[in-house]
């Protein structure tokens, strides 16, 4: 196959699963923030099938169409929200290649729940103890069912 060929099916997968993310963006988990969602585990997916480009573009879109349906609850701060998303996917890719998917899996889940620090300037100091187990819990969600999905695909 072509460079050319291989470069536009991986805008068109990243596409497709961004719009995947919209879909679980609209499945939001209840929380003070509002932008936490069911829109993280099709950037969980592409980070294990297709690596560090697919994962951190599909991880950082997904939050953005999570924090516009919820109204940029935290304002600018989205845009370090995203990177960080966008590292959540690097992570997750080089974690999986070198150790396997349940280690990738993990350190992409520890590093998007220490990201709840991001929220500190818009909510404060004590919206930490409220927000880290719901992310937590959500960031366990998302990288579950993407792991699901994929070991059911890799087989």
């Amino acid at each position: 196959m072509s460079e050319r060929f291989l470069k536009a099916k991986m805008i068109s997968e990243i596409a497709i699963f961004s719009a995947i993310s919209g879909i679980g963006a609209m499945m939001p988990i209840p929380s003070p923030v509002g932008s936490i969602a069911l829109d993280s585990f099709p950037g969980y997916f592409m980070a294990l099938w297709r690596g560090i480009v697919g994962g951190a573009s599909v991880c950082a879109i997904g939050h953005l169409i999570s924090a516009i349906r919820a109204g940029f609850p935290l304002g600018s701060i989205h845009i370090a929200v995203a990177l960080l998303m966008a590292f959540v996917g690097f992570v997750t890719a080089i974690v999986n290649k070198k150790f396997g998917t349940l280690l990738g899996l993990s350190s992409g889940v520890i590093i998007n729940t220490a990201g709840v620090v991001l929220a500190v300037p818009a909510l404060g100091w004590g919206i930490i103890p409220i927000l880290l187990p719901i992310l937590f819990v959500a960031s366990v969600v998302n990288a579950t069912i993407a792991g699901i999905i994929y070991k059911s695909i890799k087989r």
